[in-house]
């Protein structure tokens, strides 16, 4: 699918830009510059965008959908390390710093659309709008604490808790209320876990009524029991978004 160039500012567009973050909490000025540069594009799922080692040329800012951020090994395995979605972009390896490699693959999860721009055009805006600067570096750090408290937690907490955590940031950012479109090979693959293992616990949490499995999603019924599933991980990362990026609305 050929991507839709961003032409006159039209109101499907600018629904669409709202639904990121970082984009709707940009004064007017700098969105302008930055749309002038952009392009809206499909994001289909399954598609890699960036694997490791490859320079990172582009970035995207998605308004619906998820990245998973993927750690691959030298054995075939892989497991997830963080995602991006709507709270978020892809591309921040190369405003980190000097090397624009990427260190992990990023593979798209759930379908959507992103405004995209090339990392170059990214920087130059950047550098003259301080604002932009500002929100591309808070980003990094709310993904840092994401990373860290992940590690944290898939050594300390039970498969249960993790699963429950994940379940909650993917219903955080489902375009449907309630659903979440994530098979349970791509939630074991998010948890490094064996597929079998994990049925177990799904199936339990079906059990206690909190969710229902359904073919290639998980539909969440008892938020407030999700939550209680969950461990204190899923709070300090929800806090690290609410205090380092702009509030949703």
């Amino acid at each position: 699918m050929a991507a839709v160039t961003i032409q006159g500012h039209t109101q499907s567009d600018a629904t669409e830009r709202g639904r990121n973050r970082i984009l709707a909490a940009l004064p007017q000025d700098v969105l302008s510059a930055l749309m002038e540069r952009a392009s809206i594009v499909p994001l289909a799922r399954g598609r890699v965008l960036q694997e490791v080692g490859e320079p990172v040329r582009e970035a995207l800012f998605p308004h619906s959908g998820v990245i998973a951020l993927i750690a691959p090994m030298g054995d075939g395995r892989a497991v997830e390390t963080a995602a991006v979605g709507s709270e978020g972009y892809l591309g921040f390896w190369a405003v980190l710093g000097s090397d624009d490699r990427a260190l992990c693959r990023a593979l798209v999860q759930v379908p959507g659309t992103a405004t995209r721009l090339s990392i170059d055009s990214l920087l130059e805006i950047s550098r003259t709008y301080v604002p932009l600067a500002d929100l591309l570096l808070r980003f990094s750090k709310v993904l840092l604490t994401q990373s860290i408290q992940a590690a944290a937690c898939n050594d300390l907490h039970t498969l249960e808790a993790r699963c429950a955590r994940c379940l909650l940031h993917a219903h955080d950012r489902a375009v449907q209320e309630e659903t979440v479109q994530m098979s349970q090979a791509r939630l074991a693959l998010m948890l490094g876990a064996r597929r079998q293992t994990l049925s177990g616990v799904t199936k339990s949490l079906q059990t206690r009524g909190i969710v229902r499995l359904e073919p290639g999603c998980i539909r969440v019924l008892d938020r407030a029991g999700l939550e209680a599933a969950s461990c204190e991980c899923y709070r300090i990362v929800r806090e690290a978004y609410g205090t380092l990026l702009p509030a949703d609305g």
